[in-house]
């Protein structure tokens, strides 16, 4: 009986690898695919089985904000399919323990957008390691008789060619929060063209505000099927009357196309109240962003702000399932604190999404051998952080 070899995908994989993929998603063109796994941030985890793909997780690797000044490279899993008569035979699981030794080095942290907590599906990112890191929910529109006036609105092709001024716009209305793909040059133009857009169709435009000329804020739609979505909203100084605004208009926008108008928001999204002002009703909470470290140590290292009274103490990280040095002093150390959690707060913290002295006064953690006057310290040199998810990240 042949073995099955578990490894990173090679372009000799790429027909069969496509071929899994269209009986599993909608069907992509084979140019389309070629192009998408040519680049050079996309990658796979392939199972093969006598020269054939029979599972398959692809990669696609994004400098991510986990707080303002602070990045890492996530690594998003996406269009995660096995063949139908292979499912429950632990593939995707030994997909996902090569992936986290290949892709070490070359990302941070191995992620996911994944929603349905109660399905086998969820169920397979929990027990790999991936952790929620947070939650959003779907927005339906439920009066569109709130329509506002008609707006003026670009196609994808301007708004890549505007694409300095949208980012602009967005490092102005989020440059305090994390939780989003880093905005730099060539950002729309990849995630017009990415491959869950090219499965689904979607279909960009944006409704614009703008000064004399110069653009204010943006609403990006993403149109597919008789759905129309929010994609990214800002607005400079995230000004909430420009922003009811254009929310408005998209209302209108989907008024006049007889579609349904939604928005996946955090509960705590400040754009939120002018999504509840025009009626749209909250359903029940659905996707989150799923993460693991793939490189404890390294990713400590980018987010730990240096604090004088941790200066010459080297910080410990203990979990169930692993151990790693969080801070170093640069000399032999005075004092060893050693943070004891589960992995799932360890990840939280790590990704700037945990507060940990809270979660310390919860007797959530323990922290051995550290005064009160540290747990404070440690709060500080990896600190909570708001996170503002915007649906054109998603994949």
């Amino acid at each position: 009986m042949s073995k099955i070899e578990v490894r990173e995908f090679l372009p000799e994989d790429i027909e069969s690898f496509h071929a899994l993929h269209d009986a599993v998603f909608p069907p992509v063109p084979p140019a389309e695919m070629r192009r998408w796994m040519a680049r050079e941030d996309v990658t796979a985890g392939v199972a093969v089985l006598d020269g054939e793909v029979v599972g398959e997780i692809p990669l696609h690797v994004r400098e991510f904000v986990i707080r303002p000044g602070v990045s890492a490279r996530l690594a998003f899993e996406h269009s995660v399919c096995v063949r139908e008569e292979m499912r429950g035979e632990g593939v995707g699981s030994a997909i996902q323990d090569e992936m986290k030794r290949f892709m070490r080095g070359r990302a941070e942290v191995l992620s996911v957008y994944r929603g349905g907590e109660r399905t086998p599906a969820y169920r397979h990112y929990w027990k790999n390691g991936l952790t929620d890191l947070c939650y959003l929910r779907t927005w339906v529109q439920a009066e569109p008789a709130a329509a506002g006036p008609a707006l003026p609105m670009l196609p994808a092709e301007a708004i890549v060619e505007r694409e300095r001024e949208f980012i602009a716009v967005f490092a102005d209305a989020f440059g305090d929060a994390g939780g989003h793909q880093r905005r730099a040059p060539g950002f729309y133009a990849t995630a017009f063209t990415q491959l869950e857009a090219v499965e689904v169709g979607t279909r960009y435009s944006a409704l614009v505000a703008e000064d004399v000329g110069e653009l204010t804020g943006y609403c990006i739609l993403g149109a597919h099927g008789r759905s129309l979505t929010v994609m990214e909203l800002a607005t400079r100084g995230g000004d909430l009357e420009m922003a009811a605004s254009l929310v408005r208009g998209a209302c209108r926008v989907a008024a006049e196309t007889g579609t349904r108008l939604t928005v996946e928001l955090h509960d705590l999204g400040r754009y939120r109240p002018v999504f509840e002002e025009p009626g749209f009703t909250p359903q029940p909470r659905g996707n989150m962003i799923m993460g693991t470290p793939l490189d404890w140590e390294r990713l400590a290292a980018l987010v730990w702000v240096p604090q004088p009274e941790l200066a010459d103490v080297r910080v410990e990280l203990w979990t169930p399932e692993e151990e790693a040095i969080i801070h170093r002093p640069a000399g032999a150390p005075a004092r060893i604190i050693t943070v004891e959690c589960k992995h799932e707060q360890a990840v939280r913290w790590l990704m700037s999404r945990l507060d940990l002295p809270a979660a310390y006064r919860g007797e959530l953690l323990t922290c051995r051998g550290a005064r009160a006057a540290d747990i404070e310290a440690l709060g500080r040199a990896i600190p909570f952080t708001p996170w503002e998810y915007q649906g054109i990240d998603h994949i």
